[in-house]
């Protein structure tokens, strides 16, 4: 590859280009539309003119011979010829010249085979003439020609001036195509560059900025509030990049400050005294565990967002999947009360893993925030637009300010509550990821009674 820098080429240079290019071929089309249409009434009228005037002179010839005058009688071609730009010439089988009248120098050895028909032609001397001849017979083997020259030099001179004026013409349009292509290019495209001025000031500690939103409805403005639409979105995403990080952050601070404590007390003197040691090793092996859970919560979204999961869609029997779900939650946990209703027949293609990964963890949130005795409702409906699984629970319920953000990674209602419940915030984004793979949406509203109903919408089809 080469080293050398390539010249940017703007795209008003191009479009500036590109008008200029249009205008001239536009007016060299329609400046060959006037020549040739010049040409047509000056040169071919002329020819045509030419035509009728040879037939006639040569029938005015037959009368005056046979009014008995000499066939080479040089009058006879004087008086028929009355025209100063007109020559008549009597030439010979051998193309000699027997008589002739009118314009002066012209070359009979110059003139082309015309017998029949009115030719256009240049005689060295630079006379452009238009021939006609006419074929005669002086006598019984005496054949010749009665030759009609037309002198067509002004015609020629007027076309040649007028060729000249309308490339002229064509020059001067081509330089004024540019610069008014080049003006109309600049202005059209002036807000465009103040785009590309404001978007290199863009960066990771501006991204509040926004790009000026042309007054004018077109294209410009159009790409404007797209770019801006999508700076929101990026300021968006980077925000919640930042927010994910600290979140991440905080939360393993604090397994990792425990880990450290019980490591340095190991250290000191918990080696030799077993309940401290004992302690020690429990509380390790609680913190690498909810540790171990949070990285792997954490490698399932980043592989959802990035959409690495592999993703296998089979038909579900979703009241075989929630009897299975539900006899072990009764089994793990005989404090709640559990009921289930779907229809019989009822089904949903899914990935089964994952959707089965959804129900244990919307089952478990509940289970979190739902006192002991009090029931978790798992619902499945067919609707028009797919399937809708409902889970409702008696619990605590969430504020109205903060059903939209419950699904947000890492947020907790109650910041106080931290992993009381043994949960690494995520569970929730989790659950919304996943339904969002197989193309659903979920959402979460205040249940009767004050408790949490989540829902989840799927499409008839897989996405």
């Amino acid at each position: 590859m080469s080293c050398a820098r390539r010249k940017q080429s703007k795209l008003s240079d191009r479009l500036t280009r590109t008008y200029a290019l249009l205008f001239a071929l536009s007016t060299l089309a329609f400046s060959l539309i006037v020549y040739a249409a010049s040409w047509h009434a000056l040169i071919d009228r002329q020819k045509e003119s030419l035509t009728v005037s040879a037939r006639r002179m040569t029938a005015v010839y037959h009368e005056e011979i046979e009014e008995g005058h000499a066939p080479d009688a040089p009058e006879v071609l004087w008086e028929m010829n009355t025209n100063g730009d007109m020559a008549l010439l009597l030439l010979a089988d051998d193309g000699s010249v027997i008589a002739q009248s009118g314009i002066a120098g012209i070359s009979a050895s110059e003139i082309p085979d015309c017998t029949g028909k009115t030719v256009l032609y240049a005689q060295r001397s630079g006379m452009h003439l238009l021939a006609h001849a006419s074929a005669l017979a002086l006598g019984p083997d005496a054949p010749a020609a009665l030759v009609v020259l037309q002198s067509i030099d002004a015609e020629y001179h007027y076309l040649q001036m007028l060729f000249g004026l309308l490339l002229a013409l064509n020059a001067a349009g081509a330089c004024v195509a540019l610069a008014v292509g080049r003006y109309a290019a600049v202005r059209l495209l002036s807000p465009l560059s103040g785009m590309i001025r404001k978007a290199r000031t863009i960066d990771a500690h501006a991204l509040h900025t926004r790009l000026l939103v042309p007054q004018a409805d077109d294209e410009l403005r159009l790409l404007a509030q797209t770019l801006n639409d999508m700076l929101e979105r990026v300021a968006s995403a980077f925000a919640r990049q930042q927010q994910f990080t600290q979140d991440a952050s905080h939360e393993l601070r604090t397994p990792l400050s425990v880990l450290q404590g019980n490591a340095e007390l190991l250290a000191r003197w918990g080696k030799d005294e077993p309940a401290v040691r004992d302690t020690c090793i429990a509380a390790i092996q609680r913190q690498t565990a909810y540790m171990h859970r949070l990285i792997e919560n954490l490698l399932f979204l980043a592989r959802a967002d990035e959409h690495l999961l592999p993703l296998r869609a089979t038909p579900v029997d979703l009241p075989a999947l929630f009897a299975e779900i539900i006899e072990d939650c009764r089994a793990l946990d005989p404090a709640h009360v559990y009921t289930v209703k779907a229809a019989q027949g009822l089904s949903l293609t899914a990935d089964p893993t994952l959707l089965r990964e959804y129900l244990l963890i919307v089952l478990d949130n509940a289970a979190k925030y739902t006192p002991e005795g009090k029931g978790i409702h798992l619902q499945a409906e067919a609707i028009e637009a797919g399937v809708r699984i409902t889970l409702t629970d008696e619990g605590c319920g969430v504020a109205p300010d903060d059903l939209e953000r419950i699904f947000e990674r890492f947020y907790r209602v109650d910041k106080a509550r931290s992993r009381e419940t043994g949960g690494t915030g995520l569970g929730l984004s989790i659950a919304r990821s996943i339904v969002a793979l197989r193309g659903g949406s979920l959402c979460a509203e205040s249940a009767d009674g004050g408790g949490l109903r989540i829902l989840a919408t799927f499409p008839a089809k897989a996405s």
